[in-house]
């Protein structure tokens, strides 16, 4: 029974993925077809976000009302609905761009707050990087359902029918997790006892005020979640742009990046069951500021594009290490909690910096400065994330090994 939700939660996590790299990889031939300024996907990402910043934050509270299921169930029929009204906007009405991603943004961070809590507490650390393979899959399936329709020789028609066609995948996930409800009822008996656990754990939540790991540990959520957001949104552009690639080839192009996070996750996995949440993240830094380096070599564009495929790579156990090691950062009691807090972070650095980083690109006319933005972002999550490392270890020799049993993931 657990294996069977536990492959639902997987689907749901590959239609959390799809729309996340559409507007990119789309708005190349969007702009061509409907003859706006690409600058636009820029101004649309942060709406997005601001949905997913307050769905993240309401999310425990969600949860607590609506439970799991509804929420999860419920949320992706918004995502899927919103995709198919963003397919039929026409040439002068483009504002309603912006009222799709009202429901589009709502929708992802209801998914991600809850089902990374769940999956936290009830899974083991390899199914938490399997998860987020999942969401790689449809991040990189999303790009090449979207080029597969793009005519680049005809004013780049077709994109439409490629989100509409995500938009159908979604609606059709949110119709499989409605139907799986009962099964989700099955297995409350066993959250119910795990709850009662929890609530043993006593701890204060407005300690979390006072705690700086907190601190560390959401801005270096913010940079990670820049630093893929702004890749993600941008890469497309930074081959059209630089390297004169076709928009079709260029929307193809950025699935590479979400390539590599997906090829990644899924050889993290076995990997975390051995390797601690710390030194997953260790190893993903390495390898991404190896793809920045790549990406910044001014010759082939080939270069860049294996840059961005190892940049992928490098992101590929951050995200699920960090999510997996919050209970163990602050008690399994208050993880539902941050993890919304993290999540809210996470998007607020979707809503900042993409558009930061086309306001400094266009001011200077030159897209080439993508991988240096994101080698600044690369640099202050590793500063972040080894401040948490230090002060956790000094919590840890103070606290007895009874103690400790409070701060274990599951």
């Amino acid at each position: 029974m657990a294996t069977l939700l536990l492959l639902i939660i997987y689907l749901t996590f590959i239609a959390l993925g799809l729309p996340d790299s559409i507007l990119g990889s789309s708005f190349p031939a969007i702009a061509d077809n409907l003859q706006i300024s690409e600058n636009m996907a820029g101004y649309i990402s942060p709406i997005i976000s601001i949905g997913t910043i307050i769905s993240s934050i309401f999310s425990a509270k969600l949860v607590e009302l609506f439970k799991t299921k509804w929420v999860t169930a419920v949320s992706v029929f918004l995502t899927g609905v919103a995709l198919i009204c963003f397919s039929f906007v026409q040439r002068g009405f483009t504002w309603a761009f912006f009222v799709a991603a009202i429901p589009l943004g709502l929708g992802a961070g209801s998914i991600d707050a809850a089902l990374n809590n769940y999956v936290a507490l009830h899974y083991k650390a390899i199914h938490m990087n399997w998860l987020h393979c999942s969401w790689g899959i449809g991040a990189s399936i999303g790009p090449m359902i979207i080029g597969s329709f793009i005519d680049a020789e005809n004013n780049s028609r077709g994109w439409n029918y490629g989100v509409l066609t995500i938009g159908i995948i979604l609606f059709a996930i949110s119709v499989i997790l409605f139907l799986s409800l009962p099964l989700w009822n099955k297995m409350a008996s066993k959250e119910k006892q795990e709850e009662r656990i929890e609530k043993t754990l006593l701890h204060p939540y407005k300690s979390l005020l006072t705690n700086p790991v907190l601190y560390f540990s959401v801005i270096g959520f913010f940079c990670y979640s820049a630093l893929e957001s702004t890749a993600g949104l941008w890469i497309a552009t930074f081959f059209n742009q630089t390297q004169n690639i076709d928009t079709a080839l260029s929307a193809t192009f950025a699935s590479s990046f979400y390539l590599g996070i997906t090829i990644g996750r899924f050889i993290c996995g076995p990997f975390s069951l051995k390797i601690k949440e710390k030194n997953m993240i260790r190893i993903g830094e390495g390898i991404l500021f190896i793809g920045v380096i790549l990406a910044l070599i001014p010759m082939h564009y080939l270069f860049a594009l294996i840059g961005f495929i190892i940049l992928g790579l490098g992101c590929a156990p951050i995200y699920p290490a960090i999510i997996r090691s919050t209970p163990y950062r602050f008690s399994k009691q208050l993880s539902g909690k941050v993890i919304g807090l993290e999540m809210a972070f996470a998007y607020c650095g979707n809503l900042a910096i993409p558009p930061l980083f086309a306001f400094t690109a266009n001011s200077l006319n030159n897209y080439r400065i993508l991988p240096y933005f994101l080698l600044i972002l690369a640099l202050l999550m590793i500063f972040c994330h080894e401040s948490v490392n230090f002060i956790l270890s000094k919590r840890d020799k103070r606290l007895s090994s009874e103690e400790m049993k409070d701060y274990l993931t599951v």
